[in-house]
Order: structure tokens, then C-alpha cells, then sequence
């Protein structure tokens, strides 16, 4: 079942985690794969689970379904499987319903009871409800609306989209988009609890294959692939995964494939569904490459064939996805496809997508366009799904109950006719008559096809047809005769189950005369419930022009011409044919007279036959292809701008020096010209401020007599020139060569002296030194001693408090950076404890301080003035004994210090 969002919320407080496996399946093997581990799963769920009555006490299936199938948005309601439409005012189609509306047997519309989504019939043997078993599994029962419930009845599952119902192709049903992945592991559960060898209850056999059409698969052909892909494109939503939990309360036992999908993948194999315990998903994410080379065949009116080219992929493709005008139609596992009921003359738009194990899928194919061929004729043709609107009447020659327009019950549960057999209590004898004749003599090849199932009895229905019948009166009072090769069969047991009867094309050309067409039911005793629908006669289309061209088919040389397109009188278009015959249609083909042999463009064109540069000499005598139009060019299809007399690289066009001397280095107009790099200027800047003995040296790669102005003096060289005695500030000078045009210019700056400068920052004893202006090297000292020399502006060295760190450059005139070394906040001693010597830092603004030394007795040891140096004041007690001593340093609020001797 899809997930729904408002769902969410209200399960996670029982929706195990993604890793966490259930306590359920403790002491399996669940690293068993195969049959093994199917084995394995279903010893357990056959140990653990108890049985439940269909209806009694304490607990039954009706008191199950209420609580497992709550609707969660909606608590005194549950939701039906195969439900969808909750308003459009049809009960059939509700997807949720009170849950005191069960179905009592009264007959009314608008209830519901228990389907079994693995069908009583299909099981072997069939299921009873009687005594608890297979037939009261609540893991296979689920609450469902009455007459959707009948319209399943025991359909075998197909594949399709959208909602609910039955497929024509197969006459299978759909359990709908929401629903098929709960089937797909009902089905799984019932599998693997029942596949014993049906001959007796203890042995029930649930095969998948017997319960839903898809292909069998090799390494399990009771399993068929349509469960799996089911399993896979729609996942265990909050709602399913609850259920498990309620009815595990039950009944004991879970379903395995709802508490982790990915077990079917391990036993199977197939599509990789989605892995709840171990996170084990492929880890292949590479798409398949997209299917290409789209090829329709075998065009009807109403089908068509598709191949196409494999996809690749890194691990392997599984299946391509088909796409009818952008809507998702089946998947298939060859490269190649019949796409069926189509409507005649229409255009229909296909891509594929290939798919891999992992669900990996490939982008979309290139969109091939087909149309349809023109139908054959309608003679009648009539769906039931408008009651007020028939093609059809009803005559009663006996009983109360007639033929009667139902809006569903039909193929595909559409509108239908219908007569309810089982429900007379009289002889009945009802027809359903054709409202106007049909000419047979007008028409050829006439064709019929309808739909027909019966239930609940073996009364027979004849289609029958009269000639003299004039469509008044009692139709008994005339002639009729069975229509020609329908033989509608009789059901084949009387049961309540539905048999579907479906006739397509049969032929009924042998039919002649203007008739009348009716179904006639005569009961005989074992009164039966038929229903009608799809009645549809055809015959050959006359049109003679099956491409609607003009031209005859017999006279059609081009019988698919695409619509629309003007042709000649053998039926072919110019997009049909290649007069010159260059391999270019001539509505392609630029030039259709192309000499016979010569290569041609995609455009038909020889090069005998372009000019493509309009110059007026051919493509193939033209020695300059790409001439600006409106240039004057030679014989050879050369213009000025395309030649080089002087053989410098310029075209004359371009050239202002045409005589240029061969091998000159020029410019882009022709003229002599030095490389860019041939100057390189260096610029010496003022060593210290206002010095102005800044420099300026040009050198020259190539030997030439130059000229040049600095500083408003001309200097004259041939390869090289040094300029001194230059102030601060910016230089503009152009470079000139004697006799040429040629100039080079320049703007230098000659930088200022400077004075060194910088920031420092200080941690855990190393001082940090960024200089931002000076000239390296740098010589670092502390306390006057050198204690490194650097070309790095940026370094460290080691000090301490009150240490004064100097830093000079190598020009003096630059001068020094000082920085004094404050490490230690507030007043304080060190080291301490100490052997002798020891400071006491000070960081205050006065020149000297008084101390007092006192024994730890506070005997008065000494008082001194001491000078405070670097912030700082040095005492010796080396000659101390070893002990505990006060230390009093007399400021504005005198400070006390512990000093400790070792």
C-alpha cells in the first residue's frame, strides 16, 4: 500500500526502526537464503499461529478486521481494499466505511465483508469458513466494499495503473495503485504458510502462480514475477505495517514480508525491494544507459509492435518501463513490445526507460511517434455506460425481471446490461433487441465482438438475429436464426462464481439482408445472471486510400505516406524520393540535379555545385573557402584580405607597411615590431629615507639604437641603461628605435626609504614578530644579546618577563624595533619555590620599592630599597636556610608574597 503522509504520525509509536529486527523471529536462521530460508520462516509462522473463527466468539474474523483495519483518521470507520473514491457518490468505490455497516446477507448496497485477497476457490482445496483454518487466516482477509467484493470475485491478480478493476486484455483483476503491494505480500504470507500438497485442509496449497498471471520464475515456477515487482513499486506503508501488529495480538503469527520486504528479494531474487532490518540494499546507483533506436512494425488500427535496442548497464538490466504518451503502460523483460487497444487513425507518443535490479532507472528514450491505420467501418457500437442512451430495447414476454442498464458490473467493472437470473421466482423470457437494423448487402467483411459472463445458474443466452423482424411486436412472432459462429457457452457449474465469455471479430459476413440482432434468455429451471457489454459490429473500410493521399492503394507506390504531405500521381512525396539519386530526399535535397558519382552534403549539395562564400568561383576550384562577402577576389576565389604579398603574416588588406623586409618581426598592421618582453626594466628604490639614490636598469634583448627621456634628461643606448640618483615617486618613459615607429612605455615606481616597523604578540614565553616595514635580513636581540638573524619577516623567539627584545635591518639608517616583555599580570614571584635568586615582577610606573623579608615566625630578616628594573626586582636568599619566608613589598596598599626555599 503507498504510503500516506497523515499516517505517519500516528503508528510510530509501534513501527519498529529501520535495523531493529523483531523478537518474533528470534532463533531463526535468517542467514539462509532460497528455499532455505522460505523453509525456515515458515516453520515459524505455522508454530506460532492460532486460529480464529470466521464468525462466533471470543474473537472473530468481523471483531479482527475492526481492529487491525481502523481507518486512522477516522476511528469509527476502516478502510476496504481496492477502494478509491470516497465522493463520487458510488458505494463500489469507497475507500473508507463505518465499521457497524457489515454485510448481513440483506442484499443492499453500501456495506462491507471480508474478501479473501488469495480467492476461497483458488486455494487447493478450497477454502472453508466453517471451522477456524486457512479459509479464517486474517492475514488474508481484509474488509472490502460488497460489490467490489463480487466484481473481484475469484479473478486471478494482473498488472495495470490507476484503480481498482478488471483488465480486459486477461480479465484479470487490478487491486489498484494503493493496494497492490499489500496483495503482493498477502500472497507471499499465504505461500509460505500454505504450500502443502493440497489433499487436505492440513495440507492447503495458496500458490502464487494460480492466483495472479506473470511469469513464472526459474528458480521457484510457483512464484510468478508480478508479485515481486508489486512488493517493490509499492512499500509496507504505516497503515500495512500496523495491521501486522494488531493481528500478530490475534492470531500470534506475523507476515514476514510486511516487517522486512526485503526477504522476498533473498528468496526469489528479482527487483531489490526495500530492506527494513539490515540496511542491505544494492549499493549499485549507476542508471542503465537509455533505450535508443525505437522501431515500430505490424501498424493496425488498433495495435502495434515496438522494438528497440539494449540498454546497458554496470550489473545488468532487469526490465524496460513502457510509456504510452507519457503514461507509465507495462514493463517487459525483452526488447520488444505489442501495445494493444489503441483507437484508429490516432498518433500515439512511445518512450521507454530501461530499469536495473537495484531500480536504478535510465533516462528517458527518444520519443517515437506512430499513428494508427484507419479503423474498419462502424456498423453499431455500443459500452452501456450512458443508460438513457441505447442502442439496445427490452421485451418481456414473461416474468418480472427484464434486462436492466447497470452503471458497472460491465467489462472492467464499467456499464453493462443486465438480467438477475437467480433473483426469478417466474419462467422468464426476456430480450434485449438492437433498436435499428443493419444492411448486410452494402457492406463486406463484417465482424462482431461483445463481452458476456454468468453466474449462478446454467440457463443458456442465445444471440440470435431476424430478417423479417420489423422491430415492433413480440419478437417471438418472427424468425430468427443463431448468429453465424457465436456459440455463447453455458457456465459450467451453476455457482455463484462468474464465468467471462468474451468474442472478438468473429466473422458474420455470411449474414445477408437488412436484420435485427438480440439476445434472447429463456430460463429453463437453473435461472442464470448474465451481463453484456462491449457489443460492437464492424465491417470493411471501402476506402481504397489507406495513406489518405489521393492515390489508390493498387496505384501506390508510396502506400505510408506521412498525412498531409503533397505527392505525384504514383502516391510519393518529395520526402519519398531521390530523383538525382545523391542519397538526399528531394524534400531535402538543395540541389536536385547533382552529377551521378559526386559526394553530396546532408543538404544534397555537390561541391561542383556550392559556392559557399558567394564569391563567384565554385567550392571545388576555390583556394579561399571563406571570402567575406562582397570582396573582389581573383581567379582562384582569393580576395586582398586573403593575401600576403610581402609574406610578413599580414593580409595586404590589413598590411600599412607592404614592403616589409622578409623575416622582420611586424605587428598585427604589417609593421616592424619588437616582442613584448624584449625590455627589462628594474627598478632600485631608495635604500633610506630622503637618501633619493633610488635606480632605474633597462636592458634590451635585441640590439638596436634606442632612445629614451627620464627625469626630463635623453639617454641614448643599444642593449642596456642604468639610471641613478632618482627621488621617490612615479616614472613614465617611452622607449624608441632610430628610424622606426616602434615605442615601448613603461610607468616604475621608486619606493621610498623606509622605517622599520612592525607588531608583536606574546605566548607562553615566545614573543611573535611580524615586520611590516624594513629590509631584511633582521637581527633579533634580547636584553641586548643576538639570539637569531632572519630573512623572514615573520618570527618567534623565546623570552620572558621584562626581557627587552631589539630588532634591526640591514640598513642602520632604518633604525630598531623595541618591544619590553610584560608576561605576567599583577605581582608575583618566580621562580618560587627557589633555590637562591629569585624576581619579584612589579608591574607599576616607580623607579625603586621597599622590601621586608620576615622569617615564617615573622622575625624581621632584612629591609632594602631595590630598584625596579624592566619591571621587575631581582633578591638573592641563597645564603637563606632552607624554609618558608614572607615577603612584603611596600606599595600604596603593600603586598605580601610566600617564598618558599629549597
Amino acid at each position: 500500500m503507498r504510503k500516506l503522509l497523515n499516517f505517519i504520525f500516528l503508528f510510530l509509536f509501534i513501527i519498529p526502526f529501520y535495523g531493529q529486527i523483531q523478537s518474533y523471529y528470534n532463533g531463526l536462521d535468517l542467514t539462509k537464503t532460497g528455499n532455505d530460508l522460505f523453509l525456515e520462516l515458515a516453520g515459524r509462522l505455522e508454530a506460532t499461529h492460532t486460529a480464529i473463527p470466521y464468525t462466533g466468539s471470543p474473537v472473530d474474523v468481523w471483531d479482527a478486521c475492526k481492529q487491525a483495519d481502523e481507518d486512522p483518521d477516522i476511528n469509527t470507520n476502516l478502510l476496504l481494499i481496492y477502494g478509491f473514491n470516497d465522493n463520487d457518490g458510488i458505494p463500489s468505490t469507497d475507500r473508507t466505511r463505518n465499521k457497524n455497516l457489515q454485510d448481513t446477507g440483506s442484499g443492499v448496497s453500501g456495506v462491507w465483508n471480508r474478501e479473501h485477497v488469495f480467492a476461497k476457490s483458488l486455494a487447493n482445496p478450497t477454502f472453508g469458513t466453517d471451522e477456524p483454518g486457512p479459509g479464517t487466516d486474517v492475514h488474508n482477509l481484509r474488509p472490502a466494499d460488497r460489490d467490489r467484493n463480487s466484481s473481484r470475485s475469484n479473478r486471478k491478480f494482473t498488472d495495470g495503473t490507476g484503480n481498482s478493476g478488471i483488465i480486459s486484455a486477461n480479465g484479470g483483476w487490478y487491486p489498484g495503485d494503493e493496494w497492490k503491494g499489500d496483495v503482493a505480500r498477502i500472497i507471499m504470507y499465504m505461500y509460505t504458510r500454505y504450500h502443502g500438497n493440497g489433499s487436505l485442509v492440513a495440507e492447503t496449497s495458496c500458490l502464487p502462480k494460480n492466483v495472479g498471471f506473470g511469469t513464472e520464475l526459474a528458480i521457484d515456477p510457483n512464484m510468478v514475477d508480478l508479485f515481486l515487482k508489486w512488493n517493490v513499486e509499492d512499500p509496507v506503508s504505516p497503515f500495512e505495517a500496523n495491521r501486522n501488529e494488531v493481528l500478530f495480538g490475534i492470531q500470534g503469527n506475523r507476515n514476514p514480508f510486511i516487517d522486512n520486504p526485503y526477504l522476498a528479494t533473498i528468496i526469489w531474487g528479482g527487483l531489490t525491494a526495500e530492506d527494513k532490518w539490515w540496511a542491505n540494499n544494492s549499493s549499485d546507483t549507476e542508471a542503465p544507459t537509455a533505450p535508443t533506436n525505437l522501431i515500430a512494425s505490424n501498424i493496425l488500427d488498433d495495435s502495434f509492435d515496438i522494438s528497440w535496442d539494449s540498454s546497458t548497464d554496470n550489473v545488468g538490466v532487469f526490465d524496460y518501463l513502457i510509456y504510452v504518451d507519457g503514461v507509465y503502460l507495462q514493463s517487459v523483460t525483452s526488447t520488444s513490445v505489442t501495445i494493444v487497444n489503441l483507437s484508429p487513425n490516432t498518433n500515439y507518443n512511445i518512450t521507454i526507460k530501461a530499469r536495473d535490479a537495484a531500480s536504478n532507472l535510465s533516462a528517458e528514450s527518444t520519443v517515437l511517434s506512430v499513428v494508427t491505420l484507419e479503423g474498419p467501418k462502424i456498423l453499431l457500437v455500443e459500452d452501456f455506460g450512458d443508460c438513457s442512451q441505447l442502442s439496445f430495447f427490452t421485451f418481456n414476454e414473461a416474468s418480472n425481471k427484464d434486462w436492466g442498464c447497470e452503471t458497472q458490473f460491465g467489462e472492467n467493472n464499467s456499464g453493462s446490461m443486465g438480467i438477475n437470473g437467480y433473483q426469478e421466482d417466474v419462467l422468464s423470457k426476456d430480450w434485449l433487441i438492437t433498436n435499428n437494423p443493419i444492411n448486410f448487402d452494402v457492406e463486406t467483411g463484417e465482424k462482431i465482438s461483445f463481452y458476456t459472463d454468468a453466474a449462478y445458474g446454467s440457463t443458456p443466452l442465445e444471440l440470435v438475429y431476424s430478417s423479417d423482424y420489423d422491430g415492433s411486436g413480440n419478437p417471438s412472432d418472427y424468425t430468427w436464426a443463431q448468429v453465424p459462429n457465436v456459440t455463447i457457452p453455458i457456465h459450467s457449474n451453476g455457482s455463484g462464481t462468474e464465468e467471462v465469455y468474451t468474442f472478438t471479430d468473429v466473422d458474420i459476413s455470411t449474414i445477408t439482408g437488412t436484420v435485427y440482432f438480440a439476445f434472447k434468455y429463456y430460463s429453463n429451471g437453473s435461472p442464470t445472471r448474465w451481463t453484456v457489454d462491449s457489443f460492437e459490429i464492424i465491417a470493411d473500410n471501402d476506402n481504397p486510400d489507406m495513406d489518405g493521399d489521393g492515390v489508390l492503394n493498387v496505384n501506390d507506390l508510396c502506400p505510408n505516406t506521412p498525412a498531409g504531405e503533397t505527392v505525384d500521381v504514383n502516391g510519393c512525396s518529395n520526402g519519398q524520393l531521390d530523383d538525382d539519386n545523391d542519397g538526399v530526399q528531394n524534400s531535402e535535397d538543395l540541389c536536385s540535379n547533382t552529377p551521378s558519382g559526386e559526394a553530396v552534403d546532408a543538404n544534397g549539395c555537390s561541391n561542383s555545385q556550392l559556392d559557399d562564400d558567394g564569391d563567384g568561383v565554385m567550392d571545388n576550384l576555390d583556394l579561399c573557402p571563406n571570402t567575406p562577402t562582397g570582396e573582389v577576389v581573383n581567379s582562384e576565389g582569393c580576395s586582398n584580405g586573403q593575401l600576403d604579398d610581402d609574406g610578413d603574416g599580414v593580409q595586404n588588406s590589413n598590411d600599412l607597411c607592404p614592403n616589409t623586409t622578409l623575416g622582420v618581426t611586424v605587428d598585427a598592421t604589417g609593421c616592424f615590431t619588437l616582442p613584448e618582453d624584449n625590455f627589462n626594466v628594474q627598478v632600485i628604490s631608495e635604500t633610506c629615507p630622503d637618501k633619493n639614490n633610488g635606480q632605474l636598469v633597462i636592458t634590451a634583448q635585441t640590439v638596436q639604437n634606442y632612445a629614451v627621456t627620464i627625469n626630463g634628461t635623453a639617454y641614448t643606448f643599444t642593449d642596456s641603461l642604468t639610471v641613478d640618483s632618482l627621488a621617490p615617486g612615479m616614472y613614465n618613459f617611452c622607449i624608441t628605435v632610430t628610424g622606426e615607429t616602434y615605442e615601448q612605455c613603461f610607468v616604475v615606481e621608486v619606493i621610498a626609504g623606509v622605517t622599520v616597523s612592525g607588531k608583536s604578540s606574546v605566548s607562553s614565553n615566545r614573543a611573535t614578530i611580524e615586520i611590516a616595514e624594513g629590509t631584511a635580513p633582521f637581527i633579533i636581540y634580547v636584553n641586548g644579546q643576538e639570539v637569531l638573524e632572519t630573512n623572514s619577516p615573520v618570527f618567534n623567539v623565546e623570552v620572558k618577563h621584562g626581557d627587552l627584545l631589539e630588532v634591526k635591518t640591514s640598513k642602520s639608517c632604518e633604525g630598531v624595533y623595541s618591544k619590553t616583555i610584560a608576561l605576567l599580570e599583577g605581582i608575583v614571584a618566580y621562580p618560587n619555590p627557589t633555590s637562591g635568586v629569585l624576581e619579584i615582577a612589579l608591574p607599576v610606573s616607580q623607579k625603586e620599592v621597599t622590601i621586608s623579608l620576615y622569617s615564617i615566625h615573622s622575625q624581621l630578616i632584612s629591609r632594602k630599597v631595590y630598584p625596579i628594573i624592566n619591571g621587575k626586582v631581582q633578591l638573592n636568599i641563597a645564603n637563606k636556610p632552607i624554609g618558608l619566608y614572607i615577603v612584603k613589598v611596600q606599595l600604596d596598599k603593600p603586598v605580601v608574597l610566600k617564598i618558599i626555599k629549597n
